[in-house]
């Protein structure tokens, strides 16, 4: 079975009164990039995209470059985050531009992400922006009459004649089993053979969840789900000194060691007997988002970046059913997450992953076009 590369999609590179109300007229993900500083010596501050490439998604051609982009580097299809407080959406506007224009080519899905919206930076402490509820039955089925017109899509990916539809956080929903049960039905009265559900596995407890709520997969979500405090002796000092000490109680921006997550990634993979999609993650740095209370990772480059996620190309061909690896993630700029090309790495990290798919014998492509300037 061929690997796919899905990339996680954050739209929020356009603007929408709802953040111009809680952050100030004109803010995208671009604000958070542009104002981030150096927090320690080397680290890599502000993140500038190629050319100044600072695009509005409310503009399709930017859409339409990035899907020409990343199936020419092999990336296989975008999961769209996709945002639902029961009947409100949010920055759902390239998702829904993609819908209506064929030149934007690229298999894809969504991930509900369905969570609240927090402010933490708040001065006066933690300030919820908007809550995640889930409402009764006539909510859901008004969610999934809104999804299925992108389900009906062709270029949605689907599994079996089953759209393929992940839950970023199963934990919070209380009514998942009846809320399942209606979107299978309707699903079959739409003419597939169900829904394709997969968990997101973040935490220790979403391992348990799904097969409590009888997902058909997981994913592992990279690099979250590698710093869980699952039971391994030599991790928690580290994880309580880095993450708690240093954030929570000192309020210094903490880091971690690039590889040591790494290799907790390409070894504590769940064994519950259920579908399993390996993740991968191209960095990981929130201080721009967050500043003081962020974190980063020190060590990360393409080279390496194209050494980890070789193994686990080569991890899930020897486990059943795994067709995909998602990848954290196409463009989460104020995340240090993308694999777009920056002022430093320029198409190096999209490289990295076009020679990682052609040296496991997932991709033909031409020596002579081997890239030369990982590093």
């Amino acid at each position: 079975m061929a690997k796919k590369i899905i990339a996680l999609y954050l739209p929020q590179y356009h603007e929408i009164p709802e953040n111009n109300e809680w952050w100030g007229v004109g803010h995208t993900e671009w604000e958070s990039c542009k104002k981030a500083t150096p927090k320690f010596a080397g680290h890599y501050q502000p993140k500038v995209p190629l050319d100044n490439n600072y695009y509005d998604l409310s503009d399709q051609s930017a859409q339409v470059e990035q899907a020409a982009l990343a199936k020419k580097y092999g990336v296989f299809g975008f999961c769209y985050y996709h945002y639902w407080f029961e009947g409100k959406l949010l920055l759902q506007l390239p998702a829904e531009n993609m819908l209506k224009n064929p030149l934007i080519n690229i298999p894809f899905c969504f991930s509900w992400a369905n969570h609240s919206w927090v402010n933490k930076i708040d001065k006066n402490g933690k300030k919820e922006l908007i809550t995640q509820t889930y409402g009764k039955e006539d909510d859901w089925i008004k969610h999934f009459n809104y999804l299925l017109s992108f389900f009906t899509d062709d270029r949605y990916i689907k599994i079996n004649n089953k759209p393929v539809f992940i839950i970023y956080d199963t934990y919070t929903i209380s009514c998942w089993e009846s809320m399942r049960n209606i979107w299978i039905e309707m699903a079959k009265k739409a003419g597939f053979s169900g829904m394709y559900f997969v968990n997101t596995l973040k935490h220790e407890r979403d391992i348990e969840l799904s097969n409590k709520y009888n997902f058909d997969a997981q994913f592992e979500y990279q690099p979250t789900f590698s710093v869980a405090k699952r039971n391994r002796i030599d991790f928690t000092w580290y994880y309580y000194y880095k993450r708690v000490f240093m954030k929570d109680i000192i309020g210094k921006p903490s880091y971690y060691s690039y590889d040591k997550i790494w290799s907790r990634a390409l070894t504590l993979t769940p064994n519950n007997n259920i579908t399993t999609y390996l993740g991968a993650f191209v960095d990981w740095d929130i201080t721009a988002r967050w500043g003081d209370k962020g974190l980063a990772y020190k060590g990360a480059t393409p080279l390496k970046f194209k050494k980890y996620l070789k193994q686990q190309i080569q991890r899930s061909k020897t486990m059943v059913d795994s067709e995909f690896i998602f990848v954290t993630a196409w463009n989460e700029w104020s995340e240090g997450a993308y694999l777009e090309p920056d002022t430093k790495h320029e198409f190096s990290y999209l490289e990295a992953v076009q020679e990682a798919l052609q040296e496991t014998e997932e991709l033909d492509i031409d020596s002579s076009k081997k890239i030369k300037n990982l590093s």
